[in-house]
């Protein structure tokens, strides 16, 4: 082991659509993958060794980490990640765990981090504010987790009615069950009182959903694309721009900086967005937990754990 880095024993790691693509063959080329390595960078755990040098943390810390190791090398993707009985990672990607923060609660702030980098993105939103979120899997639920914390009125969009109930108990105002060939839009304004959203957050990808968030807009609202999209979108409205005054904007990912903050604002709000979770799995049962994290409809955030079950 470096000297500059730390041995963890997991408690939880999440299973992200990225995981997924790994699996199932559709990866973005543009990350540098080598089969076969381990998966998992979402994770939660508690330090078992110190290398020399490390200066922050000893055995028995609870601790997170980002995944960036610089370039476009990230840990679980392009190296080995956290879904083992133990593994190292360099002690400057870790923050400790404060002590109010669940081991559940902290294995999700990545899909925070990435939430709350994307709303700095888009200039915040407020109690006076209205948020559509179009897409509730792990982003989009913890969109609307976050920005109801700051007192925003929310309305969540998606076609899983499982999903759409974790975004209720998260607190959405309204929750909005659309499938295919609906108006989506007609639907959402209508849950809106035909008055459009401040900010609209697309979190899913669909290109359906991608054209009808230029629909939902208020004026002046911004439009903030979180969702990956691997095709190309349907047709939108442009003059909606224009025609609104609209601000369009984009963000994807968590950049080392957003992490400490996120982890910090869990712990001062006492955001809690353990509703996301729908299974905690046995590491053992791996092929049962990537099953369900691949059943969008029936599952949300997919947990394993070395023992499984375990909500401390």
């Amino acid at each position: 082991m470096a000297a500059d880095a730390v041995r963890v024993r997991p408690d939880y790691v999440g299973i992200c659509g990225s995981d997924l693509e790994q699996i199932f063959g559709v990866m973005d080329p543009g990350f540098e993958v080598e089969f076969p390595h381990v998966l998992g960078h979402e994770w939660s755990g508690v330090v078992v060794e110190a290398g020399a040098r490390v200066s922050r943390f000893r055995p028995g810390d609870r601790v997170i980490g980002h995944g960036s190791l610089g370039g476009n090398i990230w840990f679980g993707v392009s190296t080995d990640g956290a879904m083992a009985d133990t593994f190292t990672v360099p002690e400057a990607m870790c923050f400790a765990v404060p002590p109010a923060v669940s081991s559940l609660r902290a294995a999700l702030v990545e899909p925070l981090a990435c939430c709350l980098q994307g709303l700095r993105t888009a200039g915040g939103a407020d109690a006076g504010h209205t948020v559509a979120v179009l897409g509730c899997g792990a982003i989009g639920l913890s969109m609307v987790g976050l920005v109801r914390s700051l007192g925003a009125r929310v309305v969540a969009v998606d076609p899983s009615g499982e999903r759409l109930r974790i975004a209720d108990a998260l607190g959405a105002d309204h929750c909005v069950q659309v499938s295919e060939g609906e108006d989506t839009a007609a639907r959402v304004l209508r849950a809106l009182g035909g008055r459009g959203a401040d900010l609209v957050v697309e979190a899913s990808g669909a290109p359906s959903a991608q054209a009808a968030a230029f629909d939902v807009t208020a004026r002046d609202a911004r439009l903030l694309f979180m969702g990956l999209s691997h095709r190309c979108s349907a047709q939108v409205s442009l003059h909606q721009i224009q025609n609104h005054n609209l601000r369009v904007l984009s963000s994807t990912g968590a950049p080392p900086h957003i992490w400490e903050p996120a982890l910090r604002l869990l712990d001062r709000t006492g955001l809690d967005l353990e509703p996301l979770v729908s299974d905690v799995f046995a590491f053992e049962d791996c092929a049962a937990a990537l099953s369900a994290a691949r059943d969008s409809a029936g599952h949300a955030k997919v947990m394993l754990s070395p023992d499984g079950g375990r909500r401390p």
